[in-house]
């Protein structure tokens, strides 16, 4: 690649990276048909495309990236991910632990695989791989979140409780995990605790709709 198509190449990356996947795709389609066979323009074309949400077609290119070069596991969890969009969760499965057999450490693949498992109801899977990821990044709110979500769904309350907890000491004003705590609490029957616990998720984020629902129906009950 010259010095013209690489820094091309380097704008759309950094499109990328800040949010702007339509504006990457076009220099990156200019890049791709004068080097068709080139796996990285494939895979960053299947990104782009994934962010836009057009997960048929980003799977298209990661086919194609698959087909040049399937030695890095990038690739394969790149594969999984718009499989998991699709909600083709047993193929998505299959991918990540292809991405897992190739870099057996990438925090990116056990966090998939894990809401994958966790997407086929396999929750104490599921948490295995939450640890995992939580063992090299401890401060992961999304894979806090998620993990909470697990043991919620597996009835153990008070765990989910602890793990939303913990994300709010990291990140006081994160809605999601106050919600989940007043969502956890009303499933254990404690209303008073979920009226507190939406009523401050209304406080940290007054456009929550699911909070002012959930609110709105505990006082009419």
């Amino acid at each position: 690649m010259n010095a013209k198509k690489a820094y091309t190449a380097a704008t759309a990356i950094r499109d990328i990276q800040r949010g702007r996947p339509e504006k990457a795709l076009k220099p990156l389609e200019k890049l791709i048909k004068d080097t068709p066979d080139n796996p990285a323009l494939w895979n960053l074309k299947g990104v782009a495309l994934g962010m836009m949400g057009d997960h048929e077609a980003s799977l298209a290119c990661y086919e194609k990236v698959l087909i040049a070069d399937p030695g890095p596991a990038v690739y394969w969890n790149n594969k999984g991910l718009a499989l998991q969009n699709l909600g083709r969760y047993a193929e998505a499965e299959a991918m990540y632990n292809e991405a897992l057999e190739r870099d057996p450490e990438s925090l990116e693949a056990r966090y998939n695989l894990a809401n994958t498992l966790q997407s086929l109801g396999r929750f104490e899977e599921a948490l295995e791989y939450y640890e995992k990821v939580l063992y090299n990044r401890p401060d992961h709110i999304l894979t806090m979140l998620n993990m909470g979500n697990a043991l919620a769904a597996l009835r153990r309350y008070e765990s989910a409780i602890s793990v939303y907890e913990e994300i709010l000491e990291i990140c006081p004003e994160y809605p999601d995990a106050a919600y989940n705590i007043g969502h956890t609490y009303e499933e254990m029957g404690k209303t008073d605790n979920a009226v507190e616990w939406y009523t401050r998720t209304l406080e940290i984020d007054p456009d929550y709709h699911h909070a002012r629902e959930q609110l709105d129906l505990l006082k009419k009950d």
